[in-house]
Parts: structure tokens; sequence; C-alpha cells
């Protein structure tokens, strides 16, 4: 039942992915083409219209890529400022303490950001392990 229902999850969460990926990887005029295309189909736009909304689909989809873009900039700027601070860290510390120091960022970039071992720990208020 739980593999069942994992396989479920994963695949849901696999779909998901893939649909996003797609979308991101069209440009900006396509995008704007794209939803055109689909009001004037819906709302029967004249030609004028059309060019209308695509110039200003096309100004808008441009901003949000820029948008997106700056962010993912940002991003990298955090990650390689963490990188220079673990660096830094690691000249001041000795090779024992530069060891757990290193196994301590492992197991924050594990996902139980709480650090160690959590498998088996309390279950809250009612029950104890």
């Amino acid at each position: 039942m739980k593999k069942t229902m994992l396989a479920m999850l994963m695949a849901l969460f696999s779909i998901a992915a893939f649909a996003q990926r797609q979308d991101s990887d069209m440009t900006p005029e396509k995008r704007a083409e794209n939803q055109t295309k689909q009001m004037t189909e819906k709302l029967n736009l004249s030609e004028d219209q059309q060019k209308q909304v695509y110039n200003l689909t096309l100004a808008r989809t441009q901003k949000m890529k820029e948008l997106r873009d700056a962010q993912t900039a940002d991003r990298e700027q955090m990650r390689a400022s963490m990188e220079t601070y673990n660096n830094e860290v690691a000249k001041i510390l000795t090779v024992e303490q530069q060891e757990k120091y290193k196994t301590m960022l492992e197991d924050r970039r594990g996902g139980d950001r709480r650090g160690g071992d959590r498998r088996g720990g309390t279950r809250g208020p009612r029950g104890e392990n």
C-alpha cells in the first residue's frame, strides 16, 4: 500500500515537473503568440485587436522573464556567498573540526535542517519513543 501510494505521488510530481519545464522553455514571443491565438479563438478578436493583445502580452511576458532571471541570479549569488563563507570557516578550523563541519553541512543539505539523525525521534506530546 505504501509503495503504491509512493509510486503514485512520484508520478504526479514527475508530470508536474515535466509540464513546468516545457512551459519555462518558451520564449516571451512564443508565449505571447500562444496567448493571442487562444484569446482570438475564444474571443473572436479582430486583426487590430490581435496585434494589440500580442504587443501587450509580449511586453508582459518579457517583464516576467526579466524578473525570473533576476531571481535566479540572486539565488546563484547567495549560493556563491555561502560557498565562500564555508571555505573561510574551514580555514579557521582544525582538520578534525573541518571533518565534523563537512558532515554537519551534508546532514543539513540532506533535508533535515535540524541536524542529526531524526529517525525514531519523539512523536510529539502523545507518545514517547
